[in-house]
């Protein structure tokens, strides 16, 4: 039977090899369905389209007529008032090549009167640096979030290098479990050397899983030993520490982990709340998954450089358990208010698969199923915990109840396809082709997001560069 174009299209946009391959056969998509068209016209229902036109032609105006102050005040209330409406997701929907071109032009006019206002002679150096820190803080900024998912938490190497190549990396990320060990060896990394570690992936040890002995076993309860991973890690990390790591990559690096003892809170380890704390020893504690790995004692770097205990009366554990998607807490130490989520753990894999396939009131109808399983299973599980007692039984119905209850999704979310065949991997090692599969298929769930991501994190990093540019006009007010 005789395949149509728009089918071999979509068969090809699957096995794409590099972004420029994946938009090429995107836009031929687009056309062969008319969304291209749609790019084209102007009107939508879930913006104004006249109002954006307006004030781009505004902006415009006072821009090339070098009156700042009235520019700055244009802008401030056009972002405030259009943002909700150009960051919808609705507008991604239809063409896979980007939203309205009308969208495009509005930012473009944004951003480039963020830049002329950089540059203006109109206020003062330092008056204009305190406008642009105030509008940075004010309009916040984006983080990304890799979530735990044992070996399939290998596919967000290819989501970062997705991101990385565009140039729309974002310089907060986060990471629990898996997601953790790989936001740790990006973070360390400046983008020489995070280029260098994707243009040889073969520097990255993959043998971080080791059976313990049934002695062990017995003893700890733990089926694997957690100094082989350590030993993994701090090849693929080193030794620094959050805030070293900070410095050197300028990537602020945060790490869920999670307590042992019911009455202890979740931890975020951040360059603020823990700058003297190993990376890879957060990466291991973030990965220690009860029943697979003994509880770990977190360890720092002291003032005299002698590596000591971090709060040697707690231990800790996988920080998916209590804080996969951390996300307030992110917002409070971190002005983060907009998540992109790579999301590989397996129990929330198939339904983001599902709901990422549909569109309208499918995606409702899903979910809205998803949401009540979700919110019955919570409810079951914490009336067990209710009527445990103290002990371990308690515990594990306390951790149960946490990762059942949470909320996996972000403002953008990312994952991989669903393949079944892959799930018999989720507790080995993976070997090199593994690696290159995993990093691949995260590649190519990322392109498909890369318009979004673009556009919803254009106005944050062009006040990213409005600064640096004005911290190069006078050093002394950096």
């Amino acid at each position: 039977m005789r395949r149509s174009p728009l089918h071999k299209n979509h068969k090809a946009l699957a096995k794409a090899e590099s972004y420029e391959q994946w938009l090429e056969i995107a836009c031929a998509i687009d056309r062969l369905t008319g969304a291209e068209k749609w790019r084209d016209e102007d009107h939508c229902d879930v913006y104004h389209a006249s109002l954006l036109r307006e004030q781009s032609r505004q902006m415009k105006d006072l821009r090339e007529s070098g009156r700042a102050a009235e520019l700055s005040y244009a802008l401030t209330h056009s972002l405030y008032r259009n943002l909700s409406d150009i960051q919808s997701p609705e507008l991604y929907e239809t063409a896979l090549g980007g939203p309205k071109r009308l969208v495009t032009t509005y930012l473009d006019e944004c951003e480039n009167a963020l830049q002329w206002l950089a540059e203006s002679d109109a206020f003062a150096l330092a008056d204009k640096k305190e406008r642009f820190e105030k509008a940075a803080m004010v309009f916040g900024r984006s983080a990304l979030m890799l979530s735990g998912g044992a070996t399939l938490g290998f596919y967000h190497l290819g989501v970062v290098k997705g991101l990385f190549e565009q140039g729309i990396l974002p310089h907060v990320i986060s990471g629990s479990s898996t997601g953790a060990m790989v936001a740790a060896g990006i973070c360390v990394r400046d983008d020489d050397e995070l280029r260098a570690m994707y243009d040889d992936p073969s520097q990255i040890r993959l043998d971080g899983l080791a059976r313990a002995d049934v002695r062990r076993f017995l003893k700890t309860g733990a089926m694997l030993r957690s100094e082989q991973l350590y030993e993994v890690l701090r090849h693929n990390a080193g030794d620094a520490t959050f805030g070293e790591a900070w410095d050197h990559s300028g990537r602020v690096l945060c790490i869920s982990v999670s307590p042992t003892r019911v009455r202890q809170k979740p931890r975020l380890l951040t360059p603020l709340t823990a700058p003297d704390v190993l990376v890879a020893s957060a990466a291991l504690a973030s990965s220690a998954l009860p029943g697979l790995f003994e509880p770990i004692t977190l360890q720092m770097r002291d003032h005299t450089g002698a590596i000591v205990p971090y709060i040697d009366t707690e231990t800790w554990v996988d920080g998916s358990i209590h804080g996969d998607l951390p996300k307030m807490r992110l917002s409070r130490l971190h002005n983060v208010n907009h998540f992109i989520v790579s999301q590989t753990n397996p129990h929330v894999l198939p339904v983001a698969q599902l709901r990422g396939g549909m569109t309208g009131t499918r995606t409702t109808i899903t979910g809205l199923a998803s949401s009540v399983a979700r919110n019955q299973g919570s409810t079951a599980i914490d009336a067990f915990r209710r009527v445990s007692g103290r002990g371990t039984l308690q515990m594990l119905a306390t951790q149960a109840h946490t990762v059942v209850s949470q909320d996996y999704r972000g403002d953008i979310d990312i994952h991989p396809r669903f393949e079944p065949r892959i799930y018999k991997k989720v507790l080995s090692n993976p070997t090199r082709d593994d690696l290159d599969f995993f990093i691949r298929e995260g590649e190519r769930a990322a392109w498909g997001k890369i318009a979004m991501i673009r556009d919803h994190t254009r106005i944050s990093r062009a006040f990213d560069r409005c600064l640096r540019r004005l911290a190069e006009m006078d050093p002394a007010l950096s």
